[in-house]
C-alpha cells in the first residue's frame, strides 16, 4: 500500500476523529457520506446494505446527493439491472469472491471495454460516469453485503483514493459495530419497558448479544447455563419455528414451574409461570369461583352441592396446590396466563 502524503494523512485522521458525530439514525447516512465525499472526491457516494436472495436484491441504500440532483437509480428498472450489475460489474464480482479490499472498475476494464457493457449503457452513460471505486466491510452475514461505492466521471480513481479506503476500512467496521451495539441496547430497553419480561437479544447466527438479569436467572434455572450461545433446545425450537412459520410459544416444565418462551424478530421473551397440578373438573370449577371471591355458601348454591362438599373439595385443592388459605389459592390462579386454570394439568 503506498504511503499517503502528509496532507492526506491529516485529512484521514481528522475524518476518523469526527466520523461518529457525522451519522444520523444510521452511522453512514446523511452528513457522513457528505464528508466522506470530500475525503475521496466523487460525483456519487453511496453506502449499501443489501441482501441477495434467488436473484432478487433488497435492502437499504444511502447516497450523498447534491441539492437538485435526482436519485442515482431514478428511472432505472432495478429488477432488470440487478443481474447485469452482478455479472458485469468487476468490482461486485471481486466482492462476491470473498474479497474486501478497495478496487475500481479501471483495475479490470479499459474505457473502451467499459463502454461496451450493458452496465455502462444502462447506468454509467446516463450519469456521465467513467469509473467506480468500492470497498466492502467484512462484517455482513452470508448472502448480504455492506459496501461503499464511489462513482466518478472524467478521470479515473487514483492509487491515493484506493489507499484512503483501505486505511479507512477498519474504522468503518468499528463505527458500524458501535452503532449496532447502540441499536441493540435501545431495543432491549424498549422491550424491557414495554413488556417487563426477561429479554434475550440474538445475533444473526443465534449467538446471544444481550441478556437481561432476569433472563440470565431463568436460563440458569431451567437450563443450567446462560452463556454466549443459546441452549440446544432453544436453538432447535427457533430453527423449527422459522422453517414451519408456526408461531406457538415454547413451554418447558420443571417441577411446579414452567418457562414460556416467545420470539419477536431477533429477541426472545422469557416468562416463568407456576404450573397447575392436575385437578378434577369439580375442583377446577370451585377454584375459579374462589378466585372470583365467592364464599363456600355461594359456591354451594351455584353448584347445587352442600357447603360440606365444597369444604372437602377445598381441602383437597389446598393439598394439591401446597397452600393453606383461600387467598393463597386465588393468588395461584391469578399467576396463571390470563388468570385461567390449565385444564391439561
Amino acid at each position: 500500500m503506498p504511503a499517503l502524503a502528509c496532507g492526506d494523512a491529516e485529512r484521514l485522521l481528522r475524518f476518523v476523529a469526527e466520523a461518529e458525530s457525522f451519522g444520523g439514525d444510521h452511522p453512514f447516512a446523511g452528513e457522513f457520506l457528505t464528508q466522506l465525499g470530500h475525503l475521496v472526491p466523487a460525483d456519487w457516494v453511496s453506502y449499501s446494505d443489501l441482501k441477495f436472495r434467488e436473484g432478487v436484491c433488497g435492502g437499504r441504500n444511502y447516497y450523498f446527493e447534491r441539492p437538485g440532483d435526482e436519485g442515482f437509480f431514478s428511472g432505472v428498472d432495478l429488477m432488470a439491472l440487478t443481474p447485469v450489475l452482478r455479472e458485469e460489474n468487476p468490482v461486485f464480482l471481486h466482492f462476491r469472491r470473498g474479497r474486501f479490499n478497495a478496487v475500481k472498475i479501471s483495475d479490470f476494464l479499459t474505457r473502451r471495454e467499459l463502454h461496451r457493457t450493458q452496465m455502462y449503457k444502462l447506468v454509467f452513460k446516463v450519469r456521465s460516469l467513467e469509473d467506480s471505486l468500492g470497498v466492502r466491510l467484512p462484517i455482513a452475514p452470508r448472502g448480504q453485503t455492506r459496501t461503499f461505492v464511489f462513482d466518478r466521471g472524467g478521470r479515473d480513481f487514483s492509487t491515493r483514493d484506493r489507499a484512503i479506503l483501505d486505511l479507512l476500512q477498519p474504522h468503518l467496521v468499528h463505527l458500524y459495530r458501535a452503532a449496532e451495539t447502540r441499536w441493540k441496547l435501545r431495543k432491549a430497553l424498549a422491550l424491557l419497558e414495554s413488556t417487563q419480561t426477561a429479554v434475550v437479544l440474538l445475533e444473526a447466527d443465534d449467538r446471544v448479544a444481550y441478556t437481561s438479569t432476569a433472563a440470565r436467572e431463568l436460563l440458569g434455572r431451567f437450563f443450567g447455563e446462560a452463556g454466549i450461545r443459546l441452549p440446544d433446545s432453544l436453538r432447535s425450537w427457533l430453527g423449527e419455528r422459522r422453517r414451519t412459520l408456526i408461531r406457538e410459544q415454547l413451554r418447558i416444565d420443571a417441577g411446579d414451574r414452567s418457562l414460556v418462551v416467545d420470539a419477536v424478530e431477533d429477541a426472545l421473551l422469557l416468562e416463568e409461570q407456576r404450573r397447575m397440578p392436575r385437578l378434577t373438573p369439580r375442583e377446577r370449577e370451585i377454584l375459579d369461583l374462589v378466585a372470583e371471591g365467592k364464599t363456600n355458601a355461594e359456591i354451594a348454591g351455584l353448584l347445587w352441592v352442600s357447603p360440606g362438599t365444597v369444604r372437602r373439595h377445598l381441602e383437597n385443592l389446598y393439598a394439591k396446590l401446597g397452600v393453606h388459605t383461600r387467598t393463597a389459592a386465588a393468588a395461584f390462579v391469578r399467576e396463571l396466563p390470563e388468570g385461567r386454570v390449565d385444564p391439561s394439568g
